[in-house]
């Protein structure tokens, strides 16, 4: 009895089931035919109903501080860096209406920018867009920003930057100092600069009293030279002084000598004479007596 019971629900179930499809399927063709044309019997056009267009979801509007930092939003700005042969200054101040900037910018005396006014604050809204910068963003990422667009190495330069928005009293500040372990090599670096610097001076001082030296020695030399050639001149000069002496000496002996040979001579030619005279006399006095 009970599968009896059983059997003609599950009958009755199938039968409503096919019931239901058999007249979906009927609707959907009526309704798919009213949809492709008019009907006759009524004579008039039948709109096809519109399909409602399911709601969007909006799409998440980023909040003010999600989205970049505008400049119209900043009251104040200022962004310095310092290091490795790189100064940069950017200052910004809003008063009301009224807006004061100012940008410098050197890279060495060849690489030097100064800009005032709108162009510093041209300068500076091109700067804000190509950073994009945030409020919610941290420390990290704003130096790292900083440092990808002005090229510059993180561990050799000072930077600090502060933010104050129009509509936030806190200032957003973002610092860091230079490495101690570059510190330590600039030291090192200076020092070792200084040490080769006094070495150099060192060398070269001992080089200049060489030199000095050198130039004593050779002015020595030539005062002894000097002195030796006065020495021989002097020595030549009174030697020669001494033999004109003697050959005066020798000249006048030499006279005097002659004289007396002339003396000599003029005695016996005296003498000789006197005999001669004598002779004669003696002669004349004979012829005389006879």
């Amino acid at each position: 009895m009970k599968k009896k019971i059983a059997y003609m629900l599950i009958g009755a179930l199938c039968s409503i089931v096919l019931s239901y499809g058999f007249v979906a399927f009927a609707d959907h063709d009526s309704s798919a035919t009213t949809e492709d044309k008019p009907t006759a019997a009524s004579g008039t056009y039948v709109v096809p109903p519109k399909a409602v267009a399911a709601p969007k979801p909006a799409a998440a509007q980023p909040s003010a501080s999600e989205g970049p930092i505008k400049l119209d939003q900043l009251k104040d700005l200022e962004i310095k860096i310092a290091g490795n042969g790189l100064k940069i200054e950017i200052e910004l101040e809003r008063e009301q209406a009224k807006v004061e900037s100012k940008v410098e910018i050197n890279r060495g005396q060849d690489q030097e920018n100064h800009l005032t006014g709108s162009e510093a604050t041209q300068f500076i809204q091109q700067l804000l867009d190509a950073l994009k910068l945030q409020e919610n963003m941290n420390k990290q990422q704003v130096l790292d920003a900083l440092f990808k667009h002005f090229a510059v190495e993180p561990a050799k330069v000072e930077i600090k930057v502060e933010i104050k928005l129009t509509d936030r009293l806190e200032v957003l500040k973002y610092e860091q100092e230079k490495d101690d372990d570059d510190v330590n090599a600039n030291v090192q670096n200076v020092q070792k600069e200084q040490d080769d610097q006094k070495e150099q001076l060192a060398n070269k001082d001992q080089l200049t009293q060489k030199e000095q030296k050198k130039a004593l020695i050779a002015k020595k030399k030539a005062l002894q030279e000097a002195w030796q050639k006065a020495h021989k001149e002097q020595q030549a000069k009174k030697k020669q002084q001494k033999q004109f002496a003697r050959d005066d000496r020798d000249d006048d002996h030499h006279d005097g000598k002659q004289e007396d040979e002339d003396d000599d001579d003029d005695d016996d030619h005296d003498g000789d004479h006197g005999q001669h005279e004598s002779h004669d006399h003696e002669n004349h006095d004979n012829e005389d007596e006879e």
